[in-house]
């Protein structure tokens, strides 16, 4: 609603049109809090809404930290991709030699899953391993997060790799699209493997450090955790944060100082490891996947997106590769519908809509 808290200067194009999109998704008195990040012509600019906290009024910053919830899922791709640019994965051959052991099981009829298949959750996956399925289906009840967490009590990396021997593929790899953090779980144990690194030390050493990425990790310490927002669930109460082998799925935290950076780096087209990333792997270029980022148009103009929601934060960062324009977009809720708005507010902001 007007009047809701602001760093915002009214004094530029873009600070109205900011202004006019942020006030819009106010109008839902659910939402606590947003930080805006625009990267344009090479220019950043920071905006920040509401609040930290619904227990206090404490206007959130661009140092302030989210949950990136399945925004990490493009880190991870941007790691395969830097991956098959360097010759250590391929996107078609068989994933499961890239693996930390036997896994016959991941393929079907002789089909296996492929990296290609895994990042566009394409690869007969199921959503989550432990199984979620019959949480999800039930996602509004009040217990949905307390479920989610007893389930996955003790669920670290060694029972993960137990289980995905037990897995079962649902489909034919390449086949039907359904979302799956499993998925990138995988992905994830193979960069492992092929760089014999651990998934935090890649993160830090291809992206992160060569980015000046120096709040967003898989774990905060000291200022950061201090930094952290509150998040919310959609019936207004504080949402704990994600589950500790969330991971190379959806584990990363971030400020959007940071990923400005990011978004920056999303935009060099000269980049080969950012090329590849943003291929066309399924469908086409108005209508299709790239390596875990979305693909479509607006108003004729080709954009690359991708969300995400945890108990309680939602995020979006939107591209417009031929503009060199993008906007990342954290909020401290998971209000019904948040995800798609924070999207309709980078497109409104993009449009400079008065």
């Amino acid at each position: 609603m007007p009047g809701t808290s602001s760093d915002n200067p009214h004094r530029s194009a873009l600070d109205i049109a900011v202004d006019k999109a942020a006030n819009d998704y106010f109008r839902n008195r659910c939402h606590v809090g947003v930080s805006i990040a625009v990267v344009e012509a090479g220019h950043t600019y920071f905006y920040d809404y509401g609040s930290t906290s619904r227990s206090k009024a404490e206007l959130p910053t661009p140092q302030s930290i989210y949950e990136l919830a399945s925004v990490t899922k493009t880190f991870t791709a941007a790691l395969a991709a830097r991956a098959v640019v360097d010759g250590r994965m391929s996107l078609d051959g068989d994933f499961r030699k890239d693996l930390p052991g036997d896994y016959s099981n991941l393929a079907w009829n002789g089909q296996p899953i492929t990296l290609r298949t895994l990042v566009t959750h394409h690869a007969g996956m199921p959503r989550d391993i432990p199984d979620t399925d019959a949480i999800f289906a039930h996602k509004d009840a009040p217990d949905f997060t307390a479920r989610m967490f007893a389930l996955n009590k003790g669920f670290g990396r060694e029972q993960f790799l137990a289980a995905l021997h037990n897995t079962a593929l649902r489909n034919v790899p390449g086949e039907t699209f359904v979302y799956s953090n499993a998925g990138f779980l995988v992905i994830g144990l193979g960069l492992e493997k092929v760089y014999g690194k651990p998934i935090d030390e890649l993160l830090r050493e291809y992206i992160t450090q060569p980015l000046g990425m120096s709040s967003t990790g898989f774990t905060l310490h000291g200022s950061g955790q201090a930094r952290l927002v509150n998040g919310y669930d959609r019936h207004g109460n504080i949402a704990p944060y994600h589950l500790p082998n969330a991971g190379a799925a959806w584990g990363l935290y971030a400020s959007t100082s940071d990923m400005a950076k990011y978004v920056r780096w999303q935009l060099d087209d000269g980049d080969a490891v950012v090329r590849l990333s943003h291929q066309v792997l399924t469908g086409d270029a108005n209508d299709g996947e790239a390596m875990a980022w979305n693909l479509g148009s607006d108003h004729g103009q080709p954009v690359i997106w991708h969300g995400g929601g945890s108990f309680g934060m939602s995020s979006q960062v939107v591209l417009y590769p031929k503009q060199h324009e993008g906007f990342v977009l954290l909020a401290n809720d998971t209000c019904e519908g948040t995800e798609g708005a924070l999207k309709a507010m980078g497109e409104a902001i993009h449009r400079r809509e008065p």
